[in-house]
């Protein structure tokens, strides 16, 4: 009887510890129309590298994002088309606006899209030695007019 008890205790311990891991779990994406999601974002490169803030809000038809820099400029511009598995880049700033990087930065971005749906703040790309960082902003805290509780 003891072992029988102990197999159920178990169960039950790993389908709670389960269910808490995914209540608390933060989204990283957002998934739904009308969601919005802030992060940090570093955009590190062999010879420079972007930092500031990335807003994503899930419209009707896409995901737009942007990513502003520490200065408060728009650095890039995107929308990622679910439906399509695309993204589209609608600006980018200076001295990355040229035909080959916007390529590169609609594949990584893609990417990094993907890997933000699994949850994983992360990506590297190998071949251009290019580190891409979206750490999540806790949406509480901005969304009380900035006072904490």
């Amino acid at each position: 009887m003891w072992p029988f008890l102990l197999r159920r205790l178990l169960s039950v311990s790993c389908l709670w510890l389960f269910l808490c891991a995914e209540a608390g779990a933060q989204q990283l994406f957002p998934a739904r129309q009308g969601e919005k999601q802030r992060y940090a974002a570093y955009i590190e490169m062999p010879k420079a590298y972007v930092s500031g803030v990335c807003m994503m809000l899930h419209d009707s038809t896409a995901v737009k994002g942007c990513v502003f820099n520490e200065f408060g400029l728009s650095a890039i511009d995107f929308s990622y088309l679910p439906a399509k598995d695309k993204v589209v880049l609608h600006h980018v700033a200076g001295a990355m606006d040229k035909w080959y990087i916007r390529r590169l930065l609609r594949r990584d971005l893609r990417e990094l899209v993907h890997r933000l749906q699994q949850g994983n703040t992360t990506y590297y790309n190998e071949k251009y030695h290019i580190t891409y960082q979206f750490t999540p902003i806790n949406n509480e805290k901005t969304e009380n007019n900035g006072t904490e509780e």
